[in-house]
Formats: C-alpha cells, structure tokens, sequence
C-alpha cells in the first residue's frame, strides 16, 4: 500500500483569463472548483493506475464534508483527524495565452500540538501494512516544520520507503532524515540549495552531493524543461511532452504517483522518470485540478524522451 499524507488540503479555485493584466479590469472566461491537495493527488492518479493507496492527513470541522465527499466521489480510501476551522481556499488564475498560472494561496487554520500528535500516532498504527509513505505539500499553522522529519524517521524504523515533496524548512529539516526519494521543483531546489539550474554543472554537483548524502532518488521537475532524476549511479533528463498545457495543478504530484507506481513495481531510474513524465502530461492536459488516468498515461508513455547525463 501506498498511504499519503496531506496536512494542508485546499478548495482550489481556478480562475481562466486570456491574460492577467495587473492593476486593471481581467475579464474571466471560465472557472472551475475543486477540493485538492497535493497527497490527495497523489492518491487519485495512484488509484486512477489501479495502486492500493489511503490518504491520511488534516480535514476541518466547518467544510471537511466536502473532502469528505471528493474522497468518496473518486473511490478511494481515505482517514484524516479533525481540527477546528475550515478548509483554505486556493486562488489559480491561469492565463490561456502564456500557460502562465498564478496562485494565492492561504495559509489555513492553526492546528494544535495534541491533533498532531494524534495524527502521528494514527499514522504510525498504519506503517505496519505500508510500502511506500508520500509526504507532500504545506503545513498548516500550529504544526512543526520537523513535522516531516519525524515522521521518516519513524517510517525508517519499519523500513517503509519515504517520498518528500514540500518546500521550505520543512523540506530542509525532513532531507536530513535522507528520504528514499525527494522532488522539490526547479524553485524548491535552487532556494534549497541556492543554486541556478541553468547556472552550469553547478547545480548538478548539488543533487549528486544530494545522493551521496544518503538520499536513493531525487528527481527536480523543471516544467517546460523536462525533469531530471539522479540515482546512485546515473543522472537522467527528460524532455517535456508537447501537449497543450490545460491546468499545471497537480502536475508535480502526478510525477510522484508515477515514480510511486514504478517503485512498487521494482521498474529502473529510466522507467521512474518515464512513468513520471506521463502521468505530470497526462494530467497538465486536464482542465483545472482533474488528474491523469490511465489511458492518459499508456498513450503518453512511449512519447517520453530520456537522455543519460555524463
């Protein structure tokens, strides 16, 4: 089983213009609504590719039947804690003629320190029976920024696999607990490790001292450039599909759920990033939050381009 873990869930918003002028009249010409997180998307692509996953995570007293409903609608199994408030809303506006997205993003509710600690436990009763644990997205106010560190520690002591895909310090303090695999995007990982990925072999030397560290996989999505992915003995590029971009939401999501299907599958770093690439497309061509299905990705798969980086 694949469990996912979502301590911040969304109603993400999207908002289509032609395109977004700042400081005058936007007139909008679509809008869509949908209830996301970045663990839940996760999920859903994992269950689209028919992986036995669970969502675990936060959900809010005001609105968290709407979650609760979202889970039931796509089939797939599903435990969150409750916690006082409601669940943030996320702005997208999405500019058709750029494919430019720009999000304004809330922070959310404050959570207490006895919620997560009741969260970990509920978490850990579950490690018994998981292969793969993905860690991803915000946390909300009132929870540790260790809090992913603990819980890949705590992960490591049943030898379950651990994915880290957040940002900030709780990126910086969950990689020093060396998670299986690691994804931060292109931003992410040069505010990480203060390096420009177009700077050079610099940055590559960063990622490979990433490796060294103890780390198994790390993969940096790029968007329009493709994605890389290193392992401990090869660093691989793929370009990007030429798909007409839809809704980039959950993109970097379903790269995880792709490279989370290949591990439990035992495929190669090639195949990882294969599987990666179609699934991020296959959703990246969806309108709004709507993610890849598995047609989408058999379609996609043999399109992706891989090269090996010396």
């Amino acid at each position: 089983m694949i469990l996912t873990v979502t301590m911040n869930p969304c109603i993400d918003k999207t908002i289509y213009l032609d395109e977004l002028e700042v400081g005058a009249y936007n007139r909008v010409k679509n809008t869509r609504i949908d209830v996301a997180g970045k663990g839940l998307n996760v999920s859903t692509v994992l269950n689209h590719l028919g992986e036995d996953t669970l969502c675990m995570g936060i959900n809010f007293r005001n609105n968290g039947s709407l979650l609760e409903q979202t889970m039931n609608s796509r089939g797939l199994k599903h435990h969150f804690v409750y916690a006082d408030g409601s669940i943030r809303t996320n702005i997208k506006l999405f500019e058709q003629n750029s494919h430019i997205m720009t999000e304004i993003n809330e922070a959310g509710p404050t959570v207490s320190s006895s919620l997560i600690d009741k969260l970990i436990d509920e978490i850990d009763a579950r490690l018994e029976h998981t292969h793969i644990l993905v860690l991803s997205g915000s946390i909300p106010p009132g929870v540790p920024a260790d809090i992913y560190r603990r819980l890949i520690r705590m992960a490591h002591r049943k030898d379950v696999k651990t994915v880290l895909d957040t940002a900030g310090e709780p990126f910086a303090l969950g990689l020093e607990e060396k998670p299986f695999l690691v994804k931060p995007n292109s931003l992410e990982f040069e505010q990480t490790f203060k390096k420009d990925l177009k700077a050079g072999k610099g940055p590559l030397e960063v990622a490979r001292s990433v490796i060294e560290s103890g780390v198994s996989y790390l993969c940096i999505s790029m968007g329009a450039d493709g994605a890389l992915l290193l392992d401990r003995e090869h660093a691989y590029r793929a370009k990007a599909l030429p798909i007409e971009a839809k809704g980039l939401t959950g993109a970097g999501d379903s790269m995880v759920a792709g490279m989370c299907y290949a591990l439990r599958r035992h495929l190669g770093s090639e195949d990882m990033l294969r599987y990666a690439m179609a699934c991020s497309a296959g959703s990246v061509r969806q309108e709004g939050t709507l993610l890849a299905r598995e047609s989408d990705v058999k379609e996609l798969l043999p399109q992706v381009e891989i090269e090996v980086i010396d």
